[in-house]
């Protein structure tokens, strides 16, 4: 495990960016010299200037994916050096600015971000350039927005006195990250793993396809903004996916995936092994898929296998805490992506057989890379660890420089995604169990808890569905006798933010989860769950009767 720490630049809360040494490269270079200019010229006739501009580069490093079907090689792309360029602007003043504010659930979903040009070319003029263009894009949008929000608010009978601040500024900081060039990949390594492991695929009749693909990757990010904050970090990883499509014995298509995110470095001979035993242990899982029956409605305990945990908690916890300050006009607080636990601080809100912790200062934990790695966030504030709960309480909520509450204060915890603007995110999630069981007594406590009930079994899932469809892709069904058989066609229901309060017990081994990315472009996960096996005292499952597909008029060849 590593841990790595901030350090804090002491600045005046509006110091000119100059008073601190920035990294020697052309990204910043082109950053400051830009951003000092647009400070300093940038007016709309009529309109007010602008008192805060940030900007944020991501150099997206990509080799070649290797990627074979059975066997046979997919033609590899040529190796590509993407560089994307964010700028967002505020005006008005920091007691009412013009960030915050939607027009309605459709311009929240699709208009509440930055401005982006993805794909620019890499140089020192060229990065300025295009810096220039998102600048006066930012403006004017701003300056819109402004007007908008300001005509919104004179609606509103507000008290002055207790009127929050749109915007509190905080002492910023800076993180520097040595960044290597990225590592040299034997590729042709990995096309014969990719081409051997896949071809381990034709053993088995029912696969209709069976796919491995690798895409080693490394993302630079280079941020600046004009109260002084900065960061330069990397995230270097390799990427893995096994995907298969079967029709199992009942005629139903299954469609079943595995993914993992591996530390990029040049000897990749280590993964070897790894790679030969993921694909066998996902072809034995496949090989029970084909055998499995279909699911029966179901209440009562469940047991989440620890890649299953952390789907699960994004679902009931992350996606809870997140979003916390709703946009204006106050019809955006039922977006769904607006958390729902801001009025939950100090009120039980999960079991105290675990506790959670979010801790941006992790890169990698045991060798994982984790996704959430933010020793700085998107507003330049250091971003503090925080314990989320304790015995079952929230005790803290991730916090931004923009207050929604009287006298609450930044804990460096705002995030630039692709369809928002910086809004309070977690990064690393860590759940820590207080009195951790083997995978063998958790299994134990399942049956137990079957017979205290009456019920012949119990489930076992070994994924967690996180978007609309809500079918579960790897369950099994536990006897009480301790038989286990596969089970196909279950769907969670009436899943609610109530069943972190059923959680009984946990495991003793820890499964690094990527959480799904906001838009299904994105390259990298934006954060990290690390989360063991999870036993629930109660979790609704039922057919989600969906019907068998049309067989192939013409068999396999």
């Amino acid at each position: 495990m590593k841990k790595i720490l901030c350090v804090a630049v002491l600045l005046g809360l509006f110091n000119a960016v100059g008073a601190t040494k920035l990294p020697d490269n052309m990204y910043f270079k082109a950053m400051k010299q830009e951003m000092d200019r647009s400070l300093k010229k940038l007016r709309r006739p009529g309109s007010p200037k602008p008192f805060y501009i940030a900007y944020k580069l991501e150099n997206l490093k990509l080799y070649p994916t290797v990627a074979a079907l059975l066997g046979s090689s997919y033609p590899s792309r040529k190796r590509d050096d993407v560089l994307s360029a964010y700028a967002w602007v505020d005006v008005g003043n920091a007691i009412q600015d013009s960030m915050g504010y939607v027009h309605d659930a459709y311009y929240a979903q699709h208009a509440y971000r930055s401005r982006r040009l993805v794909e620019i070319p890499k140089g020192y003029e060229a990065i300025r350039q295009s810096l220039w263009q998102l600048t006066d894009q930012a403006y004017v949008f701003a300056t819109e927005v402004f007007e908008q929000k300001q005509a919104y608010l004179r609606t509103k009978a507000t008290d002055p006195k207790t009127q929050l601040p749109d915007f509190v500024p905080h002492q910023q900081s800076s993180y520097v990250q040595d960044i290597k060039p990225a590592p040299t990949i034997d590729e042709k390594q990995l096309a014969r793993w990719v081409e051997e492991f896949s071809a381990r695929g034709k053993q088995y009749p029912f696969l209709e396809q069976f796919y491995l693909s690798i895409t080693p990757v490394q993302r630079e990010v280079y941020y600046l903004n004009s109260l002084g904050g900065f960061y330069q970090v990397a995230f270097p990883a390799m990427h893995v996916k096994w995907k298969a499509k079967l029709r199992n014995k009942d005629g139903f298509k299954q469609i079943r995936s595995k993914t993992f995110w591996l530390p990029l470095q040049e000897n990749t001979g280590k993964w070897e092994e790894f790679l030969s035993h993921q694909t066998n242990e996902f072809l034995d899982d496949l090989n029970t898929v084909y055998e499995a029956v279909p699911g029966q409605n179901y209440l009562g305990p469940v047991l989440l296998a620890s890649q299953a945990a952390g789907p699960f908690l994004e679902s009931v916890f992350v996606k809870n805490i997140q979003n916390l300050k709703p946009l204006l006009p106050e019809n955006a607080e039922t977006l769904e992506k607006t958390g729902s636990f801001k009025e939950k601080l100090d009120q039980r809100v999960i079991s105290n057989v675990i506790d959670l912790y979010d801790r941006p200062d992790w890169s990698d934990y045991d060798g994982w890379p984790l996704g959430g790695f933010m020793p700085v966030d998107d507003e330049g504030v250091a971003a503090q660890t925080l314990q989320l709960t304790q015995n079952g309480k929230l005790v803290n909520l991730p916090r931004t420089s923009r207050p929604f509450e009287k006298g609450a204060r930044s804990n460096g915890h705002a995030r630039l995604t692709p369809t928002s603007l910086p809004r309070e995110r977690l990064t690393n999630l860590f759940v820590e169990a207080k009195a951790p069981k083997t995978w063998e007594e958790l299994q134990e406590a399942l049956i137990k808890k079957c017979k205290e009930l009456g019920l012949e079994y119990g489930y076992i899932l070994y994924d967690f569905p996180t978007g609309d469809d809500k079918t579960v892709a790897w369950v099994q069904r536990l006897y009480v006798d301790g038989k286990t058989e596969p089970v196909y066609g279950l769907q969670v229901n009436d899943l609610t933010p109530r069943a972190l309060r059923d959680i009984r017990a946990a495991g003793d081994v820890a499964f690094v989860t990527p959480a799904s990315p906001e838009l299904f472009k994105e390259v990298l996960p934006a954060q990290s769950i690390i989360s063991p096996a999870l036993l629930l005292e109660e979790l609704e499952l039922g057919p989600d009767n969906k019907k068998a597909d049309q067989k192939p008029f013409v068999p396999k060849p």
